[in-house]
């Protein structure tokens, strides 16, 4: 059977074929179109542009001095702006053309976009550049503010419960996963009983490490629907590993203890975030987040390029590590909700890297803020949201009190709240960060549990930084306390892009940890970025590429000389007396080490 004609779309031109992210970019496309259907006439000629996040469709106009005018065939063009913190990269453009008809037709110019910093002079706590990050981040700096770092565990736990107590209205918490056990039972008790006294308690938990780390913590708050829960998870564990014997017959142990505790009586509400809540049932999310899809395509391509060898020894690998409860700690394999905060009353709230389980406050090495002022609105603000959002995908008619009065001053510490949802098309976390970057002068302090960072815009401007003379230090897990979290793959990871980063110039320390295979480990999860002395961001984002693309996070920017300093401090002698700088020898020596198994790690960037 003969192909139908289609179209013709030909003579692409696309002018210039380099531009920068800088904001100056502008490209011009231009294609000669026809249609091969008689008495036609070309109704629609537009471009797809990727990197346009709203409205990626450009139209196309029609030259009638240089086209057929009852026919509109002949030469078509139009123009557009290159964003501001595009991400860099090869594009293909489509040219979709289409007549009266019907008919189609469909050709392709390239265009590559390369990373280019703005030309930023002055101090990053300048009001010209904080009117920039306002502006790029969405969230507006407000001063007035009392700001705590919350460095030591046991008080922050003990804080956390301090603010749950005073609760008189009602306390909003999300976090990736909520323990029960051991000290973070005594939260989840001041929880529940606050929610006996009427206090509303709405938490936000993600839905796959909530039920690899507690279970039965997500039934104490009176979950719903959790049969379908567990099946979806076995579903999607059992995709990911095969069928691998075991996880089905676990899953099954945990449904029948769900179905035997039935919903609580204490009446907290919970949402336990999965792919429908984040999505929705029509998944849209997957088209507005054009950003992500790059990265998430890439994450099923690596997995469908691995042998069935590989298979079974990523599985193995996975599985000889057991969290919490004995299940697996599986990696995400799609969207997530990374972030961590916490809001009482509407006036006071906590935000940072913690998760609600034992370790996080004893041996790990972790850091949140304590926060009263005008920023806690932004905070309940982005916290009711979000809520919101998951409520209508799921049907559910659950209204957070807004409690959204105008807070007084609290303190002189001016702060912004900065929150992403990726799958919304909202990468704020990301450009506040990569623009605090852009705009640094003298020097970087960094924490994170990993550096996993393949060609990206968060790549781009560490690089670009170290190249322009700024002093960057970048602190993250070795493999010995990565053993905390099962199989070191963060810290395998992100040895396959150090290199590239220490050939700029970038210095790279790793943790130490005890020899002693029994002792517990300090697994460093603080998420740190400290900017010449003067500014911090401190919250859920590690430099990763999920953080950047695939999970929501969040980050709270303070600019303060006095606070940032003491951070500086603290990180510098962590440094000194804790730390192993990764040089060319070193790393080089680390790569030999694990040779085998860095092979494997490849196909597991997008894990982390």
């Amino acid at each position: 059977m003969a192909k139908a004609p289609a179209v013709v779309v030909k003579n692409i031109h696309v002018s210039p074929h380099r531009v920068p992210n800088n904001g100056s970019g502008k490209v011009r496309v231009s294609a000669m179109v026809f249609t091969p259907v008689d008495e036609a006439r070309i109704n629609e000629v537009a471009v797809e542009v990727p990197f346009l996040q709203e409205g990626s469709r450009v139209a196309m106009a029609f030259h009638e001095a240089e086209g057929i005018t009852a026919s509109r065939e002949g030469v078509y063009s139009c123009s557009f702006d290159i964003p501001l913190l595009a991400d860099p990269g090869e594009y293909a453009l489509p040219i979709m053309a289409t007549d009266a008809k019907g008919t189609t037709g469909t050709g392709y110019g390239s265009l590559r976009v390369e990373y280019r910093s703005p030309a930023y002079s002055g101090t990053i706590t300048s009001p010209s550049h904080q009117h920039t990050l306002d502006r790029i981040s969405g969230s507006p700096a407000t001063g007035g503010n009392r700001v705590e770092a919350l460095v030591n565990g046991d008080e922050s736990l003990e804080k956390r419960i301090s603010l749950i107590q005073m609760a008189r209205t009602q306390i909003n918490l999300q976090t990736y996963a909520l323990s029960a056990d051991g000290r973070c039972g005594r939260l989840v008790d001041a929880l529940l009983e606050k929610a006996t006294q009427g206090v509303q308690v709405n938490l936000i938990l993600n839905m796959t490490s909530q039920l690899v780390v507690s279970p039965l913590t997500a039934v104490r708050f009176g979950l719903q629907k959790v049969g379908k829960d567990l099946q979806d998870l076995a579903k999607e564990v059992d995709e990911t590993l095969e069928g691998r014997q075991g996880i089905q017959e676990m899953l099954k142990d945990v449904q029948n203890i769900f179905q035997r505790l039935g919903r609580g009586p204490h009446g907290a509400n919970v949402i336990l975030a999965d792919e429908v809540s984040i999505l929705g049932e029509d998944r849209k999310g997957l088209e507005v987040g054009r950003r992500s899809r790059k990265w998430l395509e890439k994450m099923a391509s690596d997995q469908k390029q691995l042998t069935r060898t590989d298979r079974k020894r990523m599985s193995e690998w996975y599985m000889g590590f057991k969290g919490p409860g004995g299940l697996p700690a599986l990696p995400l394999l799609t969207y997530a909700v990374h972030e961590k905060m916490m809001v009482v009353d509407g006036n006071k709230a906590i935000v940072g890297g913690r998760n609600l389980e034992d370790r996080y406050f004893t041996h790990w090495i972790d850091k949140d803020v304590y926060l009263e002022g005008p920023v806690v609105r932004n905070i309940q603000e982005g916290f009711s949201r979000t809520w919101e959002s998951f409520c209508r995908n799921l049907k559910r008619e659950v209204t957070v009190a807004p409690l959204l009065e105008t807070l007084g001053p609290a303190g002189d510490i001016e702060a912004r709240f900065v929150q992403s949802r990726p799958w919304m098309g909202e990468y704020a976390t990301l450009e506040n960060l990569v623009t605090a970057i852009q705009m640094a002068k003298k020097r970087i302090c960094a924490s994170s549990q990993y550096l996993v960072l393949p060609d990206s815009l968060l790549r781009d401007a560490l690089l670009d930084a170290a190249r322009r003379g700024v002093e960057v230090h970048i602190l993250m897990n070795s493999y010995t306390t990565g053993q905390e979290v099962g199989f070191s793959g963060g810290y395998l990871v992100s040895l396959n892009y150090c290199e590239a980063l220490i050939e700029a110039g970038i210095r790279i320390y790793e943790i130490n940890g005890p020899t002693e295979e029994e002792m517990p480990k300090p697994y460093l999860h603080v998420k740190e970025f400290l900017i010449d002395g003067l500014w911090a961001a401190i919250g859920s984002f590690n430099l990763s590429i999920r953080s950047c693309y695939i999970e929501s996070e969040n980050l709270v920017n303070i600019h303060d000389a006095h606070f940032v300093q003491a951070q500086e401090e603290i990180f510098w002698n962590r440094v000194r007396k804790d730390a192993t700088e990764i040089t060319r020898e070193y790393l080089k020596e680390q790569r030999e080490k694990f040779r085998g198994k860095l092979a494997m790690a490849r196909y597991l960037d997008l894990f982390y």
